[in-house]
């Protein structure tokens, strides 16, 4: 072997070979080495994994921090390859830090650098985790051979790397912490099952397949289109999307691993993913970056394959800090690079985020053949993520003085075209002049973002008021016209045949602005928001934080006992799909098992068109905690039930309960658009309404449990007294705290935290079973001792329960990562975050499905993959139906039964 000095720190491998089921795999420790001169007793080797070495493989990795002012670091291995052919090959690393080179035997170099995706995380303690990342595809003779790796740094620079273990395999490798390949831990906490299913062959046995629902690959029939507010497939049948989100470091892994994670998704009923990352080149600001590109090519196109459609986000101000160099100024003299708001009304900002534009979806997908703007798979284009003029970040703290004083010029360009002339304006303010005017240079003062809520308004005189209505107008008009012209520079410019989706972003105060917000957004096509629950979570400073770690603080909180304060009210624009791009309910906190029930639950009744759940964390299962987690039990091990209920439209879609007309002219006039508190629902006397009568007239406030009656829609006109209310009496009881939907299928019992869905194909209950008892629906009961879950019973075949021969029975309770502690038992501060694998508490519940005769019934418990296993599970049969004693370790259940005849009274379920 030649050993070359060319600055750069090396190191070889020895490795012991494992056998694997499906094949044989290589393994090997990173601190295994036969000599190596790496420190023997660094921080990152010692005492940062001290009380954590069972998250390492073999308790233990090889690690370098500092400076080395000697010679080049190196460890030195040989490796014993079983059988000659192409190996992938992983790495297990801290986290991003270490770029290095690898080859094997005398063959190429590769790279893996600070960019790159991660397939897995462990959280070691705070900003210290281990990562599986991906190295790359490797052909390799048989017999020994050896590897090297060299850190890509030169002699006396200060490189911090860390490896705890590499593995070589020829099949798909799905991590999972330190486990190998055909390795499963088995850990539990006690009162809690593993959930830590095989990697999946997703073969014809599974029981429980959802990838049926979609269709052969994702735009058989043509785009996407809207049809009186509905989406339809290209062959005019509506659709609605069961959706996820994800990242360009999901978009980013092996291509094994990236058709896995579609095929995954389709199993679990997901039919749309939003891709959600930055796509630029942060060497060349006009341009997209090649290889996140090509990445995102290929994501769409494995999507595509198991029909699965894509939403592209691609642009947010937080993702992108302005330079001078990029011919934008003013930002060198502010602390916040952020653009926010520029993009509104900035020509060199729109010119950069056209190029972009023009580079995403005009270059040609190798995968495909076709650009991303002709490829039907590609449902929805979103234009920009969480911005406007609307929310707190419009102020001259984030927009820097030459761009606020640019906008004050179009104000004042704008108020020439709307009154003549700016001294006709100002008269129209009785003379009110503010710090910063300058009339005389065409330059009118804008206020921040405070100045137009409520709170200023009503502490306004009618002359400052009417000058703060002109404003609002002004960047309404600004917003829906950069709207306008992307919208026609994407369809007509680039060819873009896919939705448009404006934005999803909130506003400073909501009674006052969100209508004026979402009116902006009828420049497009889709109608989109964003919108989380989540229990109290604090860090060490007492603030929030988007990570979760040990001495963080936090208390459990139901979604189930707070309906008002969910993201699941909308009030729908009239002809406008309506999504939630960006949905969750956050960690750390027990009770998410709700989630996917109120979600399909009340998405259908007010028949919203797409449900985005943020966010992916890798190809697979979690193996730890994330604040924004789906990929874990409670969240996407819930799916398959309530995806087929959301899509297959089991649930009813409701009555307009409310129809709310707004005048523009209103709006301007600051004049509001009603509030979502219950207290302030004094637009209408109810008094005056009979039960179940339905009243006109204007609508200054909405009641927020209106949303879990019926749908609430909104459209702007010529006459507010045009709008129509429901009396809603018969269905809210706030005395005992319930809501009923008008449809008479959901209950919503908030102060005891209990909801129940009750239809012919789907019958279910979430919350807190335990203290509710016996749950009596029309054709299923449910007993469950555990304080918290959620169970559901599901047509399998499409047909009544009562008739159905193929029924799904699923469960789910409170998870958890192995190990994970609060020093206050299930909540407080956090002492432990745990790791893989997660655990579901066990699960004691039993279902009666009521009334049937039937000649034979099998009971079936599935594993995590949805396939039969042989865990035994006890069932009673007599004239009232098969009472199912549920298997403690399995969430999903399929009953198949013969019967001769239905329960007579089924009618009696459904009018």
């Amino acid at each position: 072997m030649v050993w070359m000095r060319t600055g750069l720190l090396v190191f070889v491998f020895l490795i012991v070979q494992s056998a694997q089921a499906d094949g044989s795999y290589i393994w090997w420790e990173g601190e295994d080495a036969v000599s190596t001169n790496f420190p023997s007793n660094s921080w990152f080797a010692n005492g940062a994994v001290n009380g954590k070495r069972d998250l390492l493989s073999n308790g233990a990795w090889l690690c370098n921090d500092g400076n080395r002012t000697g010679d080049e670091a190196f460890a030195t291995y040989k490796i014993d390859i079983p059988e000659a052919g192409e190996y992938d090959f992983w790495v297990r690393k801290f986290w991003k830090h270490g770029p290095f080179k690898y080859r094997f035997g005398d063959g190429d170099w590769n790279t893996i650098g600070s960019d790159i995706s991660l397939a897995d995380s462990v959280e070691i303690q705070q900003f210290l985790s281990v990562n599986w990342v991906y190295g790359g595809a490797v052909t390799l003779p048989e017999g020994e051979t050896t590897s090297e790796l060299r850190l890509l740094a030169g002699v006396g620079q200060s490189l911090t790397a860390c490896f705890d273990c590499f593995l070589l395999t020829p099949s798909i490798f799905v991590p999972r912490g330190k486990l190998k390949p055909d390795e499963r831990s088995g850990m539990a906490d006690d009162g809690f099952f593993a959930w830590e299913p095989a990697v999946d062959d997703f073969t014809s046995e599974a029981a429980l397949d959802l990838r049926s629902l979609n269709e052969p690959y994702a735009g058989i029939n043509g785009f996407v289109k809207t049809d009186e507010g509905d989406f339809i497939l290209g062959n005019g049948e509506p659709v609605r999307f069961w959706a996820v989100n994800a990242s360009s470091g999901i978009a980013g892994l092996d291509h094994k691993s990236v058709k896995y994670l579609a095929r995954l998704l389709a199993k679990r009923g997901v039919n749309m993913v939003r891709y959600h990352s930055p796509l630029f080149n942060s060497n060349n600001v006009d341009k997209v970056d090649a290889q996140k590109l090509d990445d995102l090519f290929y994501f769409v196109n494995a999507l595509k394959q198991q029909g699965i459609y894509t939403e592209i986000s691609f642009y947010f101000p937080l993702w992108f800090d302005v330079k001078s160099s990029y011919g934008i100024s003013g930002y060198e003299s502010i602390n916040n690079k952020k653009p926010f708001a520029l993009l509104y009304f900035n020509q060199r900002m729109q010119e950069i985020y056209k190029n972009w534009a023009k580079d995403i979806f005009t270059t040609p997908s190798p995968y495909s053949g076709v650009p991303l703007a002709n490829d039907p798979a590609v449902a929805i284009v979103e234009i920009i993520n969480e911005d406007s003029f609307f929310f707190w970040t419009f102020t001259k703290q984030n927009v820097p003085s030459v761009q606020w004083a640019a906008l004050e010029i179009l104000f004042g360009d704008w108020l020439k075209t709307q009154y003549g002339s700016l001294d006709a304006a100002r008269a129209a303010w009785s003379n009110l002049r503010e710090s910063g005017d300058d009339f005389a240079n065409g330059r009118v003062a804008l206020y921040e973002a405070w100045n137009m809520t409520g709170d200023a308004i009503r502490q306004a005189n009618a002359a400052r008021k009417k000058r703060v209505g002109d404003q609002v107008r002004f960047l309404t008009e600004t917003q829906r016209g950069f709207y306008q012209e992307t919208v026609r520079y994407f369809h007509e410019d680039l060819g873009i045949q896919s939705l448009v989706s404006p934005s999803n972003w909130t506003v400073s105060d909501p009674a006052m602005l969100d209508a004026l917000e979402r009116y902006t957004y009828t420049a497009g096509a889709v109608i989109d928001k964003h919108g989380y629950f989540n229990g109290g979570h604090t860090s060490p400073d007492g603030s929030d934080s988007y990570s979760v770690t040990v001495g963080h603080t936090f208390t459990n909180r139901s979604a189930v006992k707070n309906p008002a304060n969910l993201p699941l009210q909308f009030i729908q624009l009239e002809n406008h799909p309506q999504i939630i791009s960006e949905i969750g309910w956050t960690n750390p906190n027990l009770y998410r098992a709700d989630f996917d029930f109120l979600m399909a639950a009340y998405g259908s009744l007010q028949d919203v068109d797409g449900f985005f759940t943020f966010a992916l964390g890798g190809a697979s299962w979690d193996s730890s905690m994330g604040k924004f987690a789906a990929s874990c039990p409670a969240i996407l091990g819930n799916f398959p039930a309530y995806a087929l209920m959301y899509r297959r439209g089991d649930v009813q879609k409701g009555s307009t309960v409310l129809r709310q007309v707004l005048k523009l002219d209103d709006l301007y006039a600051m004049k509001g658009n009603g509030g979502a508190e219950s207290q302030n629902f004094d637009g209408l006397r109810l008094e005056d309404v009979p039960p179940g009568g339905v009243a006109t007239g204007e609508v200054s406030a909405i009641d927020p449990l209106s949303y879990y009656v019926g749908r609430v829609t909104r459209t702007f006109g010529d006459n507010p007294s045009d709008s129509t209310e429901t009396n809603l009496e018969p269905y809210i009881d706030r005395s005992k705290q319930t809501v009923t939907s008008e449809t008479g299928e959901l209950n919503w019992n908030y102060g005891a935290g209990l909801a129940t869905i009750d239809t012919p194909n789907a019958q279910g209950c979430t919350g807190f079973l335990g203290q509710a008892g016996t749950v009596d629906l029309s054709g299923v009961r449910v007993e469950m001792k555990n304080e918290y879950g959620s169970i559901v019973a599901i047509s399998l075949d499409g047909e009544p329960l009562a008739e159905s021969e193929t029924i799904l029975i699923q469960a789910m309770t409170v998870e958890r990562p192995y190990g994970f502690r609060a020093d206050g038992g299930k909540e407080g501060k956090i002492t432990n975050m745990g790791g893989y694998p997660f655990g579901v508490e066990l699960i004691d519940a039993v279902v009666t499905l009521k009334g049937a005769k039937c000649d034979s019934v099998e009971v079936i418990a599935l594993d995590e993959n949805g396939y039969p296993t042989e865990k035994e599970v006890r069932s009673d049969r007599d004239s009232g139906g098969v009472t199912i004693h549920l298997a403690p370790d399995a969430a999903y259940h399929v009953i198949k039964r013969s019967c001769k005849q239905a329960i007579s009274n089924w009618s009696l379920c459904r009018n």
